[in-house]
């Protein structure tokens, strides 16, 4: 499928179809849910795979043709869904279960649309406070079906926020944000797509973190592009590629941050 034939409508569907799933499958088992153990040791909830089958059987009807691609299938599952030819949703259908299994209110949904190697199309919900941020490519970025208005930008990174995972950071990068820390203040909030909508969004203006996954950062990609927003690999790569190995990503509101924040960190 092309990546011209997908619009504001289709993004309506799916976003209604992502309300409707995130309600009865993560909301109504909020304070509720069953975990386990993956073999990484992450926790996994039956909310978890309650809100995957629920996107896939509603995804599915909505949208025949696009495979899917989910970070609870198993990785020959999702190893096929990305080599299969087709247009594929990359999702994330529970960002922050430890969150969400110790009943902080702070976990997303996170859903991309990939045609032909890009991520054409993103949806990050947030069930608690009912935002969706969303993204089109070169269409623009959306919070509830508003065009973004972002609050004034800091120009100084000692004026900034910024999300930080020291637990996944390179030792010196940990040891040289926390011994001389460029920013008024850090984050973690435990949800790498929310992370990224909050950037976008401009309600934080750095980013850093050392080892995120395809569904972790596939939509918030998107999403940062259309509102203005850089991100980079602490390689100088980009952030997107169809892979199941990790990335790690450096990434600003804006691009002017960008480049103060960029050059901060090659120097630690």
């Amino acid at each position: 499928m092309s990546t011209t034939n997908y619009g504001h409508k289709d993004l309506l569907t799916i976003q209604s179809i992502i309300a409707s799933a995130a309600q009865t499958s993560l909301i109504d088992l909020f304070r509720k849910s069953t975990s386990n153990f993956k073999e990484d040791g992450s926790i996994v909830t039956n909310a978890d795979i309650a809100m995957q089958d629920a996107l896939a059987m509603a995804l599915g009807e909505a949208f025949p043709d696009v495979a899917m691609l989910s970070e609870e299938l198993s990785p020959q599952q999702q190893a096929a869904a990305m080599a299969s030819g087709r247009d594929y949703w990359c999702l994330d259908p529970l960002d922050g279960t430890t969150n969400y299994q110790a009943t902080m209110p702070l976990f997303s949904v996170s859903l991309a649309l990939v045609s032909e190697a890009q991520v054409v199309l993103a949806v990050i919900y947030d069930p608690i406070r009912r935002e969706f941020f969303s993204a089109i490519k070169d269409q623009g970025f959306w919070i509830n079906n508003t065009r973004l208005e972002r609050p004034i930008q800091p120009s100084k990174l000692s004026r900034s926020i910024a999300f930080i995972d020291f637990k996944r950071l390179p030792v010196n990068l940990r040891k040289g944000l926390v011994d001389d820390c460029p920013y008024k203040s850090q984050r973690n909030i435990g949800s790498c797509a929310l992370e990224w909508a909050w950037l976008a969004a401009g309600r934080a203006q750095l980013l850093i973190h050392g080892s995120e996954k395809l569904w972790d950062y596939a939509a918030g990609c998107l999403l940062l592009s259309e509102a203005g927003g850089v991100s980079q690999t602490h390689k100088g790569e980009q952030v997107f590629v169809e892979s199941l190995e990790t990335r790690s990503v450096i990434a600003a509101s804006n691009a002017e941050l960008f480049e103060l924040w960029s050059n901060r960190i090659s120097q630690l």
